[in-house]
């Protein structure tokens, strides 16, 4: 008597298809377990799919890891040029903008990859800090709203480098000091809506 077996063929996937699933998954390691989670076995396993076929694809973990912070860099930099655009054009408020940047950093693990990448001295954060350099004068060039081109860089580095603080140190930092979970981004905004209508002179967060 023989038995005959049943199996499910392998889904074969497009290359392009791996990468971008690949990439995806590690992103979602990233939140739950940080960078160190973000290995091609842990990525295969994710997947369901063999070890070889990730290393396939990317090599090495480090190739993965770089191909992860350049879609999280790219995605932080669409970030921060469409919300700065919009608030430019009145679209939305200050506190919307610091919620949309904020949550890039925390939510999606921008901000833990980013430190991670500063601890390590990469050259991937020049790919970043050459992106974010170009975002003022893709939005200067009209001049209707209420940014002006000489206010941009402020405003983009305003929000950027207060979401990266709270998405690394945020949460520690206001339980001991027994502050509300919303203390950063309250603040984030007051300033930035003093700075705007201060004309871009206040340099010091207002008191509250």
């Amino acid at each position: 008597m023989t038995i005959e077996l049943e199996t499910t063929p392998r889904r074969r996937r497009h290359p392009d298809a791996v990468r971008t699933e690949a990439i995806a998954a590690a992103r979602q390691l990233l939140v739950t377990g940080g960078p160190d989670a973000v290995t091609l076995q842990s990525v295969a396993g994710a997947l369901n799919m063999a070890h070889g076929n990730i290393t396939h694809h990317f090599g090495s973990a480090a190739n993965l890891q770089t191909a992860l912070a350049d879609a999280l860099i790219a995605d932080m930099i669409a970030a921060v040029r469409e919300g700065t655009n919009k608030l430019r054009i009145g679209a939305i408020t200050e506190a919307d903008l610091v919620d949309l940047i904020f949550d890039r950093f925390e939510s999606d693990g921008v901000g833990r990859l980013i430190g991670w990448l500063a601890a390590q001295g990469s050259d991937r954060l020049d790919t970043m800090y050459q992106h974010l350099a170009k975002v003022p004068a893709e939005l200067g060039q009209t001049p209707e709203g209420g940014l002006t081109p000489e206010a941009l860089p402020k405003v983009v580095a305003i929000i950027v480098m207060a979401a990266l603080s709270a998405s690394l140190i945020g949460p520690g930092t206001l339980a001991a000091l027994d502050l509300p979970e919303t203390f950063s981004r309250e603040r984030a905004t007051d300033y930035l809506m003093h700075w705007r209508h201060s004309g871009g002179s206040a340099e010091q967060p207002i008191e509250s």
